[in-house]
């Protein structure tokens, strides 16, 4: 899809709204001033009138919004157009679901809002919970509307600049963790502030949330399985976690509250505290607590380790941030795994040693490194795990010994894990994230043709799958500009 620099959205509910993004897409579309995306003029076929499916419609305005540099968003007093399941509504709408990708890609957004009606609606209470420094204006009438967002649009301003990720990253971990010596494991930032976010009914339909857990536990991509899963956790809003003792609605939160983590792991959104996957653990444990279920249980590993999640997520961290806190941050995702590790037997380590093995690495103790993964394999192995997982520790493996001067014998182990990994045994993360170690190793050993190639792969499966957090300045200078 190509680059538009702005993302128009309002809700097309009477024929004067859907005269005026007619008018705004056909003055704007071609304007170099400001090419304006809008879903009926680029994509007619999206039009719901025409039976476009709901699912496929908000994917082509998610991916749009990603691509585009901005995002416009008129407000009337309606809250748009609300997506069903099996004639039962639930309490997102395409409005609310572009808003929230706006606000979580962190895009500039402009905010128009036409009388005092739509300034007590529940689409202006949303964009100030969501997006609380919006720029916003308020207009009388539609006309005064049309004029604004044609003054905007005609604007020779250049667009604010995104913040750099890891001063955003270290700004708003060092505001909410001013004292870094209180070590207490599962004292963590809570999801979207541990509050209610947006208008709901009185009644939670739970099939509602279950459905769209379940549409987004068939993708990949992560802006697929962010979308579905936002649905089902604001169906979930009128039973907050917080307010109940009720099993299923918990139970359902719970894996929410997992899909939403890993999801935005894979995504990078490790600056987001309220939004991002800190916060999702740190209301995950909370769950846990009311469910009165273990933050790890060796019987349910399906279920999530939150010892090794939250040990995961501030290692990731501490390599986004400044450096002056970077070393507080590792020490955090150090006593996650600590703790971790001592609540279960030799047998159910090998969660955890992978992490440790991370930190390590980060520390420069190579060999205490290339230890812990050799455990994490060698148990693997003698349980039995898929050939995907030990495929994938025979990777790191492989890699913590690289920096014992073995590159030629890294790079095999490497080799060897990467034959053990498919697309059906093992997630694209780890994939890529076996290939971009490849590169390194193929550097080593003056192999810059097999580097490129490895670079290449990495970044066409991170590509697809909208990974992120795996896309790095290595990735991009050493990738075939035009593969194979």
């Amino acid at each position: 899809m190509s680059t538009h620099r702005t993302f128009f959205a309002s809700s097309w509910n009477t024929p004067e709204l859907r005269s005026l993004r007619k008018t705004i897409w056909e003055r704007y579309k071609a304007d170099q001033r400001g090419q304006v995306w809008v879903a009926e003029g680029v994509r007619p076929d999206l039009d719901p009138a025409s039976g476009a499916d709901q699912l496929e419609i908000i994917d082509a305005c998610l991916d749009a919004i990603e691509a585009s540099q901005e995002f416009l968003l008129l407000d009337t007093g309606e809250y748009g157009s609300y997506l069903h399941f099996r004639g039962t509504p639930s309490e997102s709408s395409f409005l609310e679901l572009e808003l929230f990708q706006a606000t979580l890609l962190r895009k500039p957004i402009k905010y128009i809002y036409v009388g005092s009606s739509a300034e007590q609606s529940n689409l202006h209470a949303l964009v100030r919970s969501l997006a609380p420094q919006v720029l916003a204006i308020k207009v009388d009438s539609l006309k005064e509307a049309e004029e604004a967002i044609s003054a905007y649009l005609d604007r020779d301003a250049k667009l604010p600049e995104t913040k750099h990720p890891e001063r955003l990253t270290g700004s708003l971990i060092q505001a909410r963790h001013e004292d870094w010596a209180n070590t207490k494991l599962f004292q963590e930032p809570q999801f979207l502030h541990g509050t209610i976010c947006g208008p709901t009914t009185a009644k939670t339909d739970l099939d509602v949330a279950e459905h769209y857990l379940e549409r987004a536990a068939e993708h990949t991509e992560t802006n697929r399985i962010l979308s579905r899963t936002w649905i089902a956790i604001r169906t979930l809003m009128a039973t907050h976690y917080s307010d109940t003792r009720d099993p299923r609605p918990l139970v359902l939160w719970d894996r929410a509250l997992r899909s939403w983590s890993k999801a935005a792991a894979w995504r990078g959104l490790h600056g987001h505290i309220w939004l991002g996957n800190v916060s999702a653990l740190g209301s995950l444990s909370d769950v846990r607590k009311a469910l009165k279920t273990p933050m790890y249980d060796p019987a349910s590993p399906g279920k999530g380790d939150l010892y090794d999640g939250l040990a995961s997520v501030y290692y990731s961290l501490s390599k986004k941030c400044p450096r002056r806190i970077g070393s507080a941050m590792l020490a955090r995702s150090a006593a996650y795994v600590e703790g971790g590790l001592e609540t279960r037997p030799q047998e159910d380590r090998g969660s955890l040693l992978p992490i440790r093995g991370s930190i390590n690495h980060r520390r420069r103790r190579f060999r205490a490194s290339a230890r812990d993964f050799g455990e994490a394999y060698d148990l693997a192995v003698r349980g039995n795990e898929s050939s995907g997982q030990i495929g994938f520790l025979l990777t790191e493996l492989g890699y913590a010994e690289l920096f014992l001067l073995k590159p030629r014998f890294a790079r095999q182990r490497i080799n060897e894990g990467l034959a053990m990994m498919t697309p059906v045994n093992s997630s694209p993360g780890f994939r890529v994230r076996a290939h971009r170690k490849h590169a390194v190793a193929s550097l080593a050993c003056f192999d810059l043709a097999q580097a490129r190639l490895s670079a290449t792969k990495a970044y066409q499966i991170a590509s697809e799958n909208q990974l992120h957090d795996q896309i790095d300045r290595f990735v991009l200078k050493l990738k075939r500009t035009s593969p194979d």
